[in-house]
């Protein structure tokens, strides 16, 4: 999708003449010389990874029961071995997917390895504690190898150790006290996925362990406090845009004006207002509606300061802003008169709003300048 973008960018520019020719052939040359994207060998090669390490497990789980102890943990170490063996092997050929592929089946055969073993000796452990041994090995691969997609694997796993050890991030558990171990292991597998997700360069993973830590974070509110999560989301997601959108950055700065950390904040402010909105118990009519407002305004606000320049934010604040809108619909159902003047009230300030930016828009542009 990007390399079709900036092909459909750069003909314009010739068309313009802002560029020749030549030069648009070897931008797009040194474009798709840095930028190999996922073809269609390497997604074959990590799906036909995924079938045979599955095969091999349902191979060895049918046959397990005649098949000797010994030789069933050496045929696990020896799956094991041989797929960091070829991983190996395929990196040093510089075959980047198929290394991938071969890691993928490794961490397979090691999932499969923890449970039949745990099985077949009758140790103790709960599913928090394999998922929690499986997160481990998938991050000694991913910084092993520095790969993605091992890194993404360590996210999603860590992920599910977390939910599985909070109960659901403490809504479905009662209040026993602070489990300080929970929350100790939680925290340093958030921080050995952002070390894989940067030595690894994966976006995804670096994503993954950010809304980690963001489950972290909800499972301790929602276990210290009576409190709904959502305030806290929509504290830490207004504070995030304001630092990404609103506050001066200077030149140098790590993060880009109205970038990731924009989006962020968007996502957890408008989030954490629905999850407050979702579990609130105002009764009355006019309550809701000013909430459906706040959260109406808020989507607005966000869109008119950042949605011009993320496109992430655009769509998540477009998003939030139908869902709300649904939501008013279907909760002044019985006053259908009611839910029209609402809606052609809002109809109308924004019809205002529209209005004066495209004047400010204009205004802007007869000064030379950026809006």
């Amino acid at each position: 999708m990007l390399r079709r973008y900036l092909a459909r960018e750069i003909d314009q520019w010739v068309e313009h003449g802002l560029l020749e020719a030549t030069q648009a052939k070897a931008l797009l040359e040194d474009h798709d010389r840095r930028h190999t994207g996922l073809s269609l060998s390497s997604v074959l090669a990590v799906l036909a990874a995924v079938l045979f390490g599955a095969a091999v497990i349902a191979l060895v789980a049918a046959n397990w029961e005649a098949i000797a102890r010994p030789l069933r943990v050496a045929l696990i170490f020896l799956f094991i071995i041989g797929g960091l063996s070829g991983a190996a092997l395929a990196a040093l050929r510089n075959a980047h997917w198929i290394a991938e592929a071969m890691l993928v089946f490794t961490l397979l055969c090691f999932g499969a390895g923890i449970a039949l073993v745990g099985q077949m000796y009758h140790l103790s452990g709960d599913e928090a504690d394999f998922l929690l041994s499986w997160t481990f090995g998938a991050l000694v691969v991913s910084l092993s190898f520095s790969s993605p997609l091992a890194a993404i694997s360590a996210g999603f796993l860590g992920l599910g150790y977390l939910f599985s050890v909070s109960d659901g991030l403490g809504m479905f558990s009662s209040w026993s006290g602070p489990d300080l171990t929970g929350y100790g292991l939680a925290l340093s597998l958030t921080v050995a996925v952002g070390i894989a997700a940067w030595r690894s360069r994966s976006t995804m993973a670096g994503h993954l362990g950010a809304v980690m830590l963001l489950c972290l974070m909800v499972w301790i509110f929602e276990e210290a406090t009576d409190l709904n999560p959502g305030y806290l989301l929509a504290a830490i997601g207004a504070l995030v845009f304001a630092t990404g959108s609103l506050l001066p950055l200077p030149p140098d700065a790590p993060v880009e004006r109205h970038g990731t950390l924009s989006a962020y904040g968007a996502v957890l402010l408008l989030g954490g207002l629905g999850l407050v909105q979702a579990d609130s118990d105002i009764a009355s009519l006019p309550g809701s509606m000013a909430f459906a407002a706040l959260v109406l305004g808020t989507s607005v606000c966000v869109l008119v300061v950042a949605g011009g320049e993320n496109r992430m934010i655009r769509r998540f604040a477009y998003f939030a802003f139908c869902c709300e809108t649904i939501y008013i619909v279907g909760e002044t159902l019985g006053s259908l008169l009611g839910s029209a003047g609402f809606l052609f009230f809002g109809g109308l300030v924004l019809g205002a709003l529209a209005y004066a930016m495209m004047r400010l828009e204009k205004r802007f542009k007869k000064e030379g300048m950026q809006p």
